[in-house]
């Protein structure tokens, strides 16, 4: 039963139709009494980053800012529509921090409609400490105020204050490179072997299946002294690169044509879905991975992730 409604919501045809456009995001931290931009990477998820090596999530903070259009609001309004012709439709931005669990939501500063159509303009600041390791930033259409008259033709529309109608955009921000951080358990046993990989059934990559241990899980094995990695610790690096390289290979192998190329394209994934933190690791390579033979992939995959694992080892 999960995403079946009762009532209309938002559809991309509906998004279409009333015009309705987001700016980019801008992410800005303040250190001594200055604003410094931060650098930005990926559509659904996003890489943050400081060209200055200035900034943390957890001491700096965050600021952000954007702008929501919707060049015909009133289409979203009657039977064809998603509210009621007398409701009020508010607009916000839903944010969630998954590694403190916690949520919240940003309310725009200014919102305001003309013939032109309407505008809400958005501006937030995390303090330092607030949140860390991943943002989800959601921008979420509700019935700020219900109607006290519903037409005959409206009654299947929602009427009730507060309740979601829709989301008009979703990204993830990546503050501590969430695409490296490979879901991996330590399985002690003298009965298993050295590492081994377990995959769910996915059914959609691209969207409900999450780059997480329910759906990917390399096992690591610290029965043996050669295990790369024990109680987090990395005690072989090239062992372990090795072992990362192989269980990356087996993914990008797993996936279907279409899933492979949409992973490529970065067609329809959504945030934190397996293509999508794919498309991210892709996106970040020094070098593009060479998907055209098997064994050309799966040695790009040793480079690109000796690379990433031994960066600064050098100095």
């Amino acid at each position: 039963m999960q995403n079946i409604y009762f009532y209309p919501k938002l559809t991309e045809v509906l998004l279409e139709n009333c015009g309705f456009s987001a700016s980019k995001y801008v992410f800005t931290y303040s250190y001594q009494g200055q604003d410094f931009g931060l650098l930005q990477k990926g559509t659904s998820t996003i890489r943050v980053s400081d060209p200055r090596e200035i900034w943390k999530i957890e001491t700096e903070g965050l600021s952000l800012e954007k702008t929501v259009r919707i060049a015909y609001p009133h289409l979203l309004h009657g039977k064809d529509g998603i509210a009621c012709a007398a409701a009020e439709i508010g607009i916000c931005i839903i944010w969630t921090n998954k590694t403190l669990t916690q949520t919240g939501c940003i309310l725009p500063e200014n919102d305001i409609t003309t013939p032109q159509g309407r505008v809400c303009k958005f501006a937030h600041t995390f303090e330092p400490g607030e949140i860390t390791g991943d943002l989800e930033l959601t921008i979420s259409a509700y019935i700020k105020k219900a109607a006290e008259t519903v037409l005959p033709e409206e009654e299947s529309l929602m009427n009730e204050e507060g309740v979601s109608i829709g989301e008009l955009d979703s990204v993830v921000l990546d503050f501590n490179s969430i695409y490296m951080d490979f879901p991996i358990e330590e399985f002690k046993s003298e009965k298993e072997p050295l590492w081994w990989v377990e995959f769910s059934q996915w059914e959609d990559p691209k969207g409900s299946d999450g780059f997480t241990k329910d759906n990917i899980c390399l096992y690591l094995n610290p029965y043996y002294s050669s295990c790369p990695m024990t109680d987090g610790t990395i005690k072989n690096i090239d062992l372990l690169i090795d072992i990362l390289a192989t269980t990356y290979f087996m993914i990008f192998q797993r996936l279907s044509d279409d899933d492979l190329r949409a992973t490529q394209q970065d067609i329809g994934l959504q945030p934190n879905s397996i293509c999508s933190i794919l498309h991210q690791f892709i996106e970040d390579c020094e070098e593009y991975p060479h998907f055209e033979q098997p064994e050309k992939l799966l040695k790009s995959l040793q480079t690109e992730i000796r690379n990433r694992l031994t960066v600064g080892d050098e100095e």
